[in-house]
């Protein structure tokens, strides 16, 4: 490990875990370096102007990954998209502090780290949001700091309702919602709340369960299911645009609180790693909002864009773990 790694890693009080390989300790400290030099840069002022564009952001933080991937070459998977070559990890990191609330878009289109101090207690640290005045530690994407006066819960942060899973699913299949459509059910698709499959993975054309989300993929519409008096009826669910923003992907949310109340719940498995640092791996993609918690506070394990496997400080394991019990998700081992 050389001198510049030891640096990085007592500075972002990062340390590597049992049997944990040079590649992904070193990945892990390169990775937090960049979500922290992007808000540095938008620390900047210069003729009156604070912050940097958002353009300049993206340069200065695809220079610092390519002088990374020189120093350690064998870190450059790490921050691809196998999926999609065309995604940046640099446009990434931005739109996360974007959608989070690090950042803050100013009158002359130029991003500013906010300077709130605003923080969520977790465990015994303090997620700050922001670039704290006093030492810092850095977790995945998230800076870390002393105790504020200006602390806020975890529900806020998330901007949703104090909903459980099963009480959500109540609110979503309320049978006054539910009507008559002249609808053919032989065009339409079923989400198996009760498969074994990944979500995504778990339509077909058979009706098994009375409450469910069926689909007509030609035309992109969706529909909310409910068996009433021995009758299918039918409400409209709404289709948005699912983006980076950080409220995209919320029909995850459906589909995990429909496998809860069907006994088949989406599982999140943690497994020790050591005394420090578990695992968790996830049967799914989430909603935005809890995977950008889990960005601000864990690493994506195989690569940057890892949406199911992060590494994370045992300290901060059970804020996590309570966020996806809380859209019904079962938590296994730990």
């Amino acid at each position: 490990m050389n001198n510049l790694l030891k640096a990085m890693s007592n500075d972002m009080g990062i340390q590597r875990y049992q049997n944990e390989t040079d590649e992904s300790f070193v990945y892990r400290i390169c990775y937090s370096a960049m979500g922290l030099w992007c808000l540095h840069t938008a620390k900047n002022s210069t003729e009156g102007i604070i912050g940097t564009s958002k353009h300049n952001q993206t340069i200065v933080l695809n220079d610092l990954l390519s002088r990374f991937t020189e120093l350690f070459p064998y870190i450059s998977e790490r921050f691809s998209d196998e999926s999609n070559q065309q995604k940046s990890f640099s446009v990434s990191v931005r739109r996360v502090y974007e959608e989070t609330g690090y950042l803050l878009t100013n009158s002359n289109n130029h991003n500013q780290v906010v300077n709130f101090g605003r923080t969520i207690q977790v465990g015994d640290k303090s997620l700050f949001f922001g670039l704290p005045s006093t030492t810092s530690k850095v977790n995945g994407l998230g800076v870390f700091s002393n105790h504020t006066y200006y602390a806020v819960d975890l529900n806020d942060f998330l901007i949703r309702d104090n909903l459980m899973s099963e009480a959500y699913f109540e609110t979503r299949f309320d049978p006054i919602d539910f009507y008559d459509r002249d609808i053919d059910f032989a065009e339409l698709e079923f989400f198996n709340p009760k498969s074994d499959n990944v979500p995504s993975m778990s339509w077909s054309k058979k009706l098994e369960t009375d409450c469910t989300v069926a689909r007509k993929m030609e035309l992109g519409t969706f529909y909310r299911i409910m068996k009433i008096d021995g009758k299918h009826q039918i409400a409209d669910e709404a289709v948005e645009q699912q983006t980076d923003s950080f409220t995209s992907f919320e029909y995850r949310r459906l589909y995990f609180a429909l496998k809860a109340h069907y006994g088949a719940p989406l599982k999140a498995i943690v497994t020790k790693l050591d005394e420090s640092y578990s695992k968790i791996r996830i049967g799914g993609q989430l909603p935005n909002r809890e995977y950008y918690l889990l960005l601000l506070l864990s690493w994506p394990e195989r690569n940057a864009f890892d949406k199911v496997n992060f590494i994370i400080r045992n300290d901060l394991l059970v804020k996590v773990t309570d966020a996806l019990t809380n859209i019904g998700i079962e938590i296994k081992g730990g």
